[in-house]
């Protein structure tokens, strides 16, 4: 399997996150998460690393990337990596100090191509684009999502959220009657709409 670096950063630079060392495996397989997985975890994806707290073999960012090159949607380490960003946000921008080998949104799109029907990580994607403020990027990317698991009530109810939060109430309430209807057991969706007037008991 191939997991070639695609699409564009940001700032519109083609992605390119440098030299494949181990893999690519499928964070999805069984398989892969059985044969190979451990030795990419006990290396370079420990507790500490998931956490943000200290790097392994080095820098944090250096065990996240290798992490994320043999296991391009490993879940988990695209979180992280996603926080990372988040977190470190001024001096990864104002002092280009432990910047990332990519942008996240390179690894993101890597992810999807090397995996395109895996909805954790178009929920991850659509997640870090609603919270760099890449609206219409968001709401497609929860599309796809849909797409992929029309009847996935986790994907329902986080783009039933992001609706609420654009203001778009009636898109936001028929996605709750459609999730609550079906026992879904996460109640904020509902709670927000039942606060602000728009689910009538």
């Amino acid at each position: 399997m191939a997991a070639p670096w695609v699409g564009v950063s940001f700032s519109g630079e083609s992605c390119d996150g440098g030299h494949q060392a181990y893999g690519p495996y499928d964070y999805t397989n069984a398989k892969h998460r059985a044969l190979n997985l451990p030795i990419v975890e006990e290396y370079h994806f420990t507790k500490d690393v998931q956490m943000l707290v200290k790097g392994n073999t080095g820098y944090l960012r250096d065990d996240l990337d290798y992490t994320l090159k043999a296991f391009p949607n490993h879940h988990k380490a695209l979180n992280s990596i996603i926080n990372y960003q988040l977190i470190y946000k001024y001096d990864i921008e104002k002092k280009r100090k432990d910047a990332l080998n990519s942008p996240v949104e390179c690894y993101l799109q890597r992810a999807l191509r090397f995996s395109p029907n895996d909805i954790v990580s178009y929920m991850l994607y659509a997640s870090y684009l609603k919270k760099t403020r890449h609206i219409p990027e968001a709401e497609a990317a929860y599309k796809k999502a849909l797409g992929i698991a029309p009847d996935e009530l986790a994907v329902k109810h986080s783009y039933g959220l992001f609706l609420f939060e654009l203001k778009k109430y009636p898109e936001a309430l028929e996605m709750a009657k459609a999730i609550y209807a079906k026992n879904y057991p996460k109640q904020k969706l509902k709670e927000l709409l039942v606060k602000s007037g728009h689910w009538q008991k």
